[in-house]
């Protein structure tokens, strides 16, 4: 059954726990509204499922601005309202800006990162969407990005999503790396690169999409073998963040914390 199922599961990840594997955290990207109350709304889920399983959820991004990716040109007292909520609930949330693989203009993307945190003051960092993975773009376009972010707010989480291309230079300019963004049997099929080793894994996440729900104990072993330190694994479609798992409350039960 899926219960059992779900409780070798567990067995499996406190022994990979004790071999040295810490625990792997649901982190999500939530592109959608700062909903509160409304039925089905993904906050209140996400929320809920961080009081229920505390320590479950390590991080959740926003964007304001669906329609170009970001916070937007002026603040959403929804947002506003959201972050308070985050903020009782334990949930660090990270604002979403775009860089178009390092061909966005620099200025523009520390102008929205500037307003993230003006208009969104209790923020916890910054997730920067398709970053290049070349180590020369780190070096003098992300490196600055992250210089930039952590001199004028506080030693920001700073995440770079580049997925299984990124290479051991992209952790010299991030906290977080993505370095895995594809669909379930891709994640079932790779191995990390060796030099993943030698970082914690809390400095990894994966992203895993049309997970189905029989799948999903076996995904996320997988997940904390490939030493993602933080995970998130979706029935939505490829790219799709418009929407939680639907089976968020099986997924954070895997947690172990």
């Amino acid at each position: 059954t899926m219960r059992l199922k779900l409780v070798y599961a567990l067995l499996l990840i406190t022994i990979l726990r004790l071999q040295g594997c810490a625990a792997t955290q649901i982190s999500v990207i939530a592109f959608f509204s700062a909903c509160d109350g409304t039925p089905g709304c993904g906050w209140d889920l996400l929320f809920n499922a961080q009081m229920a399983h505390d320590g479950a959820i390590g991080y959740a991004v926003m964007m304001p601005n669906t329609v170009i990716g970001g916070p937007g040109t002026s603040v959403d007292p929804n947002f506003v309202s959201l972050l308070s909520r985050a903020k009782t609930a334990n949930v660090p949330i990270l604002g979403f800006v775009y860089t178009s693989f390092g061909g966005r203009n620099i200025s523009e993307v520390m102008v929205d990162i500037d307003n993230y945190y003006k208009w969104y003051p209790t923020l916890s960092g910054i997730y920067i969407g398709d970053s290049d993975s070349g180590c020369d773009v780190m070096a003098s376009y992300y490196g600055v990005l992250w210089n930039y972010t952590r001199a004028h707010h506080n030693n920001a989480t700073f995440v770079l999503q580049i997925g299984t291309l990124a290479h051991e230079c992209s952790l010299n300019v991030s906290t977080i790396v993505v370095n895995l963004e594809s669909y379930y049997y891709d994640e079932m099929a790779w191995t990390a690169p060796a030099w993943t080793k030698d970082y914690p894994p809390e400095r990894f996440w994966h992203l895993v999409f049309e997970t189905p729900l029989n799948l999903l104990d076996k995904v996320y072993k997988k997940a904390v073998e490939n030493r993602a330190g933080h995970v998130l694994i979706t029935d939505q479609d490829i790219f799709d963040y418009s929407a939680l798992p639907s089976y968020l409350g099986e997924l954070v039960a895997l947690v172990d914390v």
